[in-house]
């Protein structure tokens, strides 16, 4: 994970700081908090690994892209999280294999490569928090997956419109046609087209750069 770019603290010059109790593990002498603004590249497809990092608060998608120039979103990242790809980096593949870029400015913890192996090697809170992330990522990569190959597109758009409510508070998403078609993999034109079927339906509004929630039921009844 670059640090050139960011606002970087080290945690023994705050005294007035606590690690939340999910990060208890990490030792306050080995980390460094950074503030990460939205759009920034936490780290890149094909980049070696710097540092790891541990999420107090905001949004990072990760995301794999394709040659073609598609995109697809393999999972998020927020508070208490960490990211699989980056220790799995770590520990033994030289490069990442996917991308990650910050969605809602974000505040993250980060300790050395060095420092993470050694963790593993002395702490079993460490080891189980690991062992914890990597259970879920798998699930929510397995329910991926099974999305991509066992759903329509036009009931796995309306789940992730559901779901980007459902995580926001509301009824309007921000986001582009072409956004979307990252977070579903697919094209823009197959975006566009099933949303003007659900506007149709009266299920929702399309404004420029957003979309509006009309009837929840009626995008439910799709997914």
């Amino acid at each position: 994970m670059p640090t050139h770019f960011f606002h970087v603290v080290s945690l023994m010059e705050q005294t007035d700081f606590t690690l939340p109790d999910v990060f208890a593990f990490l030792p306050p002498d080995q980390v460094h908090r950074m503030d990460l603004p939205v759009g920034t590249f936490v780290f890149r497809e094909n980049e070696g690994c710097g540092r790891i990092g541990f999420v107090l608060s905001g949004s990072i998608r990760v995301f794999k892209d394709h040659d073609a120039g598609k995109s697809i979103t393999l999972y998020r990242l927020s508070e208490g999280d960490t990211c699989i790809l980056s220790m799995s980096c770590a520990l033994s593949n030289p490069i990442h294999q996917a991308s990650a870029v910050v969605e809602e400015q974000a505040t993250v913890l980060t300790i050395s490569t060095d420092d993470f192996r050694n963790l593993m090697n002395t702490s079993n809170e460490a080891r189980d928090y690991v062992f914890s992330m990597f259970a879920s990522r798998l699930t929510d990569v397995m329910i991926l997956i099974e999305e991509i190959v066992f759903r329509r597109m036009d009931e796995r758009l309306a789940g992730i419109l559901i779901d980007h409510a459902a995580r926001h508070h509301s009824p309007i998403i921000n986001a582009t046609h072409e956004k979307l078609a990252e977070e579903a993999g697919t094209a823009r034109e197959v975006v566009t087209r099933i949303l003007r079927d659900f506007v149709a339906r009266g299920w929702v509004e399309l404004h420029r750069g957003s979309i509006t929630i009309i009837d929840r039921k009626g995008l439910l009844s799709r997914t």
